[in-house]
């Protein structure tokens, strides 16, 4: 069956404010700060690739709330944004816009100025109250010359974690479903997370194909997935009645799907997401905006959070039933691009069931130097496994590199593949330029030969 190629849109991504990076460079200059926020000021200086993020968000699934490819899907979680950000995640109620205003005495008292300063800059309109954004980069400036630095409490709870996730994912599916606009949120923390599943040959980009290309070809083997620095943690599973991890951010709310996270983190799926029975949660947020806030804002009063020892082992391969279920996902919706590579319903390799027959130890047999020798045959089987597996990364990364070495030589090569179309059309002029040049040397030449046949005719 043909994939049916969906239109892809064109959408731009607030950036960084020039002001914020001059603030966080003096900061970072006149003070040692701890690793958490120098983390946050490395994402300040992050350079976004808006052609990657853009790329990426042509394949967002609506549906899901997340971004589905050829033979796996991608959503951003809470823990990975606690990771990179290096915050944790509270058993708190995220900022949801709801808070009281905070008081001008709180205000006063971090940024160690008189009330009557602070009243002259508040701003009060409509659904926009506190301080101008220019007047905080002046105050921050003053404070970090007199070296005194003080946090100034924007969000009251300080769960910051849901409300950056809920407000880049709400904007994201609000500007998808329009096609056009621009994603509010922080793009660098979104860039950082795509890249982190990005495996380094599609990073290098050694055969300089576009972000398309690269990704149009991306398979589930191609997708870093196992992420140790995630084991032990606790994982968010539900929030109240709804199964789903309800993000309630300054601008909406969104859903995400905690067995989709949890595949990222290498656990197999047996079954469909849960999200395929979810589709009354796709909420039109422009209307009853309020009765919605409240249900999830009530939903986070009971948080369920699971751990690793509850989910089992890890697998990290998907069960057929999800592989074909992707891909009805995607003929159904569609691909913003055709894909040179067949898309076709994956089928795992199947498990051959080893029949062993019962031990039956023998009448003299020592049972202690027996359970001892096999404890030694299965400590050495294990690192052969070990072994055996190294050696198949290996050969695998091999057989890639070799492909990727035959597709690149046996490639009927053009020379708009090696020169941008400028340059042509600049060698192009040059050489109409060099043209003209020589047949006017040429006309020149001939009416210089004429002229010297005349002049010799009149002396004879």
């Amino acid at each position: 069956m043909g994939i049916k190629v969906c239109k892809p849109f064109c959408l731009s991504f607030k950036g960084v404010p020039t002001s914020l990076k001059i603030l966080c460079d003096n900061v970072s200059g006149a003070f040692v700060l701890s690793e958490s926020l120098n983390r946050l000021i490395s994402l300040v200086w992050t350079k976004v690739d808006e052609t990657l993020l853009d790329t990426m968000i042509w394949f967002y699934d609506p549906l899901l709330h997340c971004v589905t490819y050829r033979d796996f899907q991608l959503v951003p979680t809470l823990e990975e944004f606690s990771s990179i950000l290096g915050l944790p995640v509270l058993d708190q109620m995220p900022y949801t816009g709801e808070e009281e205003i905070p008081k001008l005495k709180d205000v006063d008292a971090a940024l160690h100025l008189p009330r009557s300063e602070i009243k002259k800059v508040w701003v009060n309109k409509g659904d926009y109250t506190g301080l101008p954004i220019d007047f905080i980069y002046s105050q921050a400036k003053i404070l970090i010359n007199a070296t005194n630095v003080t946090v100034t409490k924007i969000f009251i709870d300080n769960n910051l974690v849901p409300t950056l996730l809920g407000d880049l994912l709400h904007s994201i599916h609000h500007r998808s479903s329009k096609g056009k606009g621009c994603v509010l949120g922080c793009a660098p923390l979104l860039h950082k997370w795509f890249i982190s599943h990005l495996p380094r040959s599609v990073i290098k980009n050694e055969e300089g194909g576009t972000w398309v290309q690269r990704i149009m070809r991306l398979s589930y083997d191609d997708i870093v997935w196992n992420q140790k620095e995630f084991e032990g943690t606790h994982w968010f599973d539900s929030c109240g009645a709804f199964l789903n991890v309800l993000l309630l951010g300054t601008r909406g709310g969104i859903t995400y799907n905690p067995i989709l996270a949890r595949h990222q983190f290498g656990f197999a799926l047996k079954d469909k997401p849960r999200s395929i029975y979810l589709s009354a949660e796709n909420f039109d947020y422009d209307s009853d905006t309020t009765r919605k806030k409240k249900l999830f804002i009530r939903a986070w009063s009971k948080v369920k959070k699971v751990c690793t020892r509850e989910l089992g082992l890890r697998n990290y391969i998907p069960s057929d039933i999800y592989f074909r279920w992707i891909y009805d996902r995607v003929v159904e919706y569609g691909m913003p691009y055709p894909s040179d590579i067949p898309v076709v319903p994956r089928v795992t390799p199947p498990v051959i069931p080893v029949v062993l027959e019962p031990y039956v130890p023998a009448p003299n047999e020592d049972l202690g130097a027996t359970v001892a020798s096999l404890r030694r045959e299965k400590v050495d089987l294990e690192k052969r496994l070990r072994e055996v597996e190294a050696e198949k990364i290996v050969l695998v990364a091999d057989a890639k590199e070799r492909y990727g070495m035959l597709d690149y030589f046996s490639r009927k090569w053009k020379i708009e593949d090696f020169v941008s179309p400028d340059q042509i059309q600049s060698w192009e002029q040059e050489i109409d330029r060099l043209v003209q040049e020589r047949n006017e040397m040429i006309k020149a030449h001939k009416e210089e030969i004429r002229s010297l046949k005349r002049k010799r005719r009149l002396e004879d």
